[in-house]
């Protein structure tokens, strides 16, 4: 069974509640020192503070932890030319067996016949994809991941000068990605 979040999406959820902590405590704070009820706005804060002591306690137990390799701020604001339909979905899916399936599976889900001699592994796709905007994904096809076999899919081919995969190929991949992520069976 795969959790749909990540330590990272957990992180980030215990950070927003610990702003409501400090909030609450300052509300509180304030009231004390005007000699006013404060009481409900301590529970707030502790109840918040409780709930991000569970969200960090999940991240790092159960939760699993999701690499991020950085990305340019602005690759995170592109966003995916290719039409979200059934041709593309089913252009990207044939790209992705012959260029990507060897390391990520047949599924996307990082268990390709290659994948168990590398290190580190390839990462499921389903649960990575979705949680990062249609660009960054892009720019990691595009660049490939430093400290990885994932290669450059830009990169130019020594035989014919022309990229590996073409924009259009790599946008067409993360739709279908995208669309397994879904529950789709492209």
């Amino acid at each position: 069974m795969t959790i749909p979040i990540s330590r990272q999406g957990l992180e980030q959820i215990a950070i927003a509640l610990a702003v409501g902590v400090i909030l609450f405590a300052v509300l509180a704070l304030v009231r004390v020192r005007r000699k006013d009820e404060y009481r409900r706005f301590a529970v707030s804060a502790g109840i918040l503070a409780a709930l991000a002591a569970v969200a960090l306690i999940l991240g790092y137990t159960i939760a699993p932890n999701i690499p991020t390799p950085p990305v340019p701020l602005t690759a995170r604001f592109v966003s995916n030319p290719t039409p979200d339909t059934p041709a593309t979905v089913a252009r990207g899916k044939a790209v992705y067996q012959v260029n990507c399936a060897v390391c990520h599976g047949a599924v996307a889900k990082g268990d390709g016949p290659a994948a168990f001699t590398l290190v580190p592994r390839p990462v499921n796709l389903q649960l990575h994809v979705p949680q990062h905007a249609p660009g960054e994904v892009f720019y990691w096809i595009s660049s490939g991941v430093p400290g990885t076999a994932m290669p450059a899919w830009q990169d130019s081919d020594a035989s014919t000068g022309k990229p590996k995969l073409s924009d259009e190929d790599r946008w067409s991949i993360i739709r279908y990605v995208q669309a397994l992520a879904r529950g789709e069976q492209p």
